[in-house]
């Protein structure tokens, strides 16, 4: 078994000497990176000299190119699954982005829409509230203040055309 062991190892060895160059071009053609490509062909031969099946002349260079195209296609998918988790990550960062940005424009725009209801009259300011931030109809809002939805429509009216105003300015 020892004689087999250095036999195979001298084998290997061999074909390494030869070989070597022409399974860096073949994993560089295919991975576009001459380093990669060697580190590869070499990762390949280890893995040659740690096998504990047979390796003999007539199979060694198959084997060689088996091994050196699956570890291409492995690390191409650890490629396209790091490419991708890239993508998804700087997709979330840029969601994160824009819901921060949409987040601040709302605030903002909050901000300006309270400033200028402070500016309309008291009762005008407070139908305007009920209506844009309750979410009342005039018929809710003139039953809740025991006015008539009339009021409420002349009220409701004036102070939007008011707010419209203030915001273009504010804009």
């Amino acid at each position: 078994m020892e004689q087999t062991t250095n036999n195979q190892a001298q084998i290997i060895a061999a074909f390494y000497t030869v070989h070597q160059n022409e399974l860096v071009n073949f994993a560089t053609s295919r991975l576009g990176n001459r380093e990669e490509a060697e580190d590869l062909v070499q990762d390949a031969f280890i893995k040659m000299i740690t096998f504990e099946g047979i390796i003999n002349e007539a199979t060694i260079k198959s084997f060689a190119y088996t091994i050196t195209a699956n570890k291409v296609k492995d690390l191409l998918r650890r490629r396209i699954f790091r490419h991708q988790m890239e993508e998804s990550k700087k997709y979330e960062m840029e969601l994160q982005h824009s819901h921060a940005e949409r987040l601040a424009e709302y605030h903002d725009t909050l901000r300006i829409v309270n400033q200028n209801v402070d500016k309309l009259s008291p009762t005008c300011a407070k139908v305007y509230r009920m209506s844009l931030f309750d979410d009342m109809t005039a018929g809710d809002i003139a039953e809740e203040l025991q006015v008539s939805k009339r009021t409420v429509e002349s009220q409701l009216f004036t102070s939007r055309k008011q707010m419209r105003a203030m915001m273009q300015e504010a804009m």
